[in-house]
């Protein structure tokens, strides 16, 4: 889990598929899911509040 400061605000990202929640709690059980299952949980994800892009997420598939 990443955590994301933005100005006083602070956040948190799932490190395998970037999307960003208010909740710490949230940013856990998104990356649970992403890294057992290899996708991203639509149940999970309609609560987050962004998305970020970094090096290193896994964003779509795997190259070869």
């Amino acid at each position: 889990m990443l955590e994301v400061v933005i100005g006083d605000s602070r956040f948190f990202a799932c490190e395998a598929c970037g999307m960003v929640y208010s909740s710490k709690d949230l940013a856990k059980e998104c990356e649970a899911w992403c890294n057992s299952h290899g996708s991203c949980n639509l149940d999970i994800t309609k609560n987050a509040i962004g998305m970020i892009r970094r090096a290193g997420l896994r964003i779509g598939r795997p190259r070869p």
